[in-house]
């Protein structure tokens, strides 16, 4: 699933969002306190703390309600929350109040997707994409990729991977779908290269019932007994309900 959001952007603080004046006093710039208690949200989303985000985040938006990044974040909090119309809402909002805020744009395709909208999500992905400024281009167009797979277009989907990969080499789940392309077009030595670099990509976490099943198909092709076996073992264990072991299943019952 595409879980990361993107809070880059939002962490430098203004100065506690005040300005002095000509008398040596302090008057208080809204946009500039909404700015820092936008940044403290982040801070807490990504603790996990998101009773004290939506706190700073409301606080935010009574300072500035039209600051596109209190509510692209209130966006995040809400999906967390599970108000997924809300979230929805305050993503749609971020990006009305600027069209041009690839952040907000990526993280309404991120939600999209999870809500199965991939159409939809494309779209997003696109803008941000097409943005030469936006410094997570690379996983953009990575879940532009994932967003056409799962629209069954492949053609788009090795297209936008592509990309991806040129922009950031070290894209995982693009790297383990174009393992997947290569060995739908036989190119076994390629797939099992990318296979590879897949895993060392994600060597801290277990692997996918996707994954594991990529692995299956190219080490019965290539011979690797104990790694198959591993495989297998791990797909049955972890993953019972899933539409791979059940791809697995029927190759197993097609063997005999």
């Amino acid at each position: 699933m595409i879980r990361q959001f993107a809070l880059a952007g939002v962490l430098l603080l203004s100065g506690c969002g005040s300005i002095v004046v000509e008398d040596g006093s302090r008057k208080t710039d809204p946009q500039a306190a909404a700015r820092d208690r936008v940044a403290l949200a982040a801070e807490y989303i990504r603790k996990g703390e998101d009773d004290k985000a939506l706190g700073y985040l409301q606080l935010a938006l009574k300072s500035d309600p039209d600051s596109a990044e209190a509510h692209n974040l209130m966006g995040v909090v809400l999906e967390r929350d599970g108000s997924i119309a809300a979230a929805d809402r305050e993503f749609r909002k971020a990006i009305r109040l600027r069209e041009d805020y690839s952040q907000a744009h990526n993280n309404y395709g991120s939600f999209l997707f999870r809500q199965q909208r991939y159409k939809d999500a494309m779209k997003q992905f696109e803008i941000a994409a097409d943005d030469i400024s936006y410094n997570r281009r690379g996983q953009a167009f990575e879940s532009y990729g994932r967003s056409a797979w799962m629209l069954g277009d492949k053609e788009k989907a090795e297209q936008a991977f592509s990309r991806g990969l040129n922009f950031d080499a070290n894209l995982p789940m693009a790297t383990l779908y174009m393992g997947e392309i290569q060995l739908e077009q036989k190119n076994y030595e390629a797939a099992r290269n990318l296979y590879k670099r897949y895993l060392q990509l994600t060597s801290d976490m277990p692997q996918s019932a996707q994954s594991l099943w990529l692995g299956i198909r190219l080490e019965r092709r290539f011979g690797d007994k104990d790694a198959l076996a591993s495989y297998e073992l791990a797909l049955k264990r972890l993953y019972p309900e899933s539409p791979e072991y059940k791809q697995y299943q029927m190759t197993l019952r097609t063997d005999k």
